[in-house]
């Protein structure tokens, strides 16, 4: 299902709510990712500082609700909570798919990832990309390369190897598993120290406070 044909049903009711985006029908794996085997040891989850409490983002780069989420909620978060050292932060893919690219956009944040971590970040510039992919709007193929080049240190080639060979569908199949354990099934969805939080600012910082 492809971004228009997502929001026309959301406009229904049915699909984006306060909470966020949601599966339709059910929450299943997206196609791409249904015949593939998980590997959740291909890559670390994209972190963010480490305090002592834990918070868990399941997010659909595809889904509006998510690109909300990252320019309202998230920029509280690390003023009060990650720059803080109070809570460590954790990225995990849970593509419905909101749009027909989400499982790419997933997978090319991902190459960046593996191409730029280090042992003391293995985050690398994915937040960096992911952001940048976010505002691009453009998400095809040639985009999502080229919005590598330009905003991290990683080469056109590597992203676009990645999208064609579908290097890590392993990782994005493991962290819907994940989420599907967990009982996520909309985005962005929150799970702060093992329990499901609203998805704003307020909500996340009280929980986080509670945890302490």
């Amino acid at each position: 299902m492809n971004r228009r044909s997502f929001l026309a049903v959301a406009g229904m009711g049915t699909t984006l709510s306060i909470a966020g985006c949601t599966a339709l029908f059910d929450a299943s794996r997206p196609d791409d990712l249904e015949s593939v085997e998980p590997d959740g040891d291909q890559l670390p989850s994209p972190t963010i500082a480490m305090g002592p409490v834990s918070i868990d983002v399941y997010e659909d780069l595809g889904c509006p609700a998510c690109h909300e989420f990252q320019a309202d909620v998230f920029p509280t978060l690390e003023a009060q909570l990650l720059d803080t050292g109070e809570a460590t932060y954790r990225h995990v893919d849970f593509p419905l798919p909101a749009d027909d690219r989400s499982v790419a956009m997933a997978n090319a944040a991902r190459a960046v990832q593996d191409e730029t971590q280090t042992e003391d970040d293995p985050a690398g510039e994915f937040f960096a990309y992911k952001t940048a992919v976010i505002d691009a709007g453009d998400w095809s193929d040639d985009a999502l390369a080229s919005i590598a080049a330009d905003e991290t240190d990683v080469e056109e080639d590597v992203v676009r190897d990645a999208l064609e060979d579908e290097t890590y569908y392993p990782t994005l199949a493991a962290d819907w598993e994940r989420g599907e354990d967990n009982g996520v099934s909309g985005t962005p969805t929150v799970i702060v120290d093992g329990d499901e939080v609203d998805a704003d600012a307020d909500s996340i910082v009280a929980a986080v406070e509670d945890a302490t």
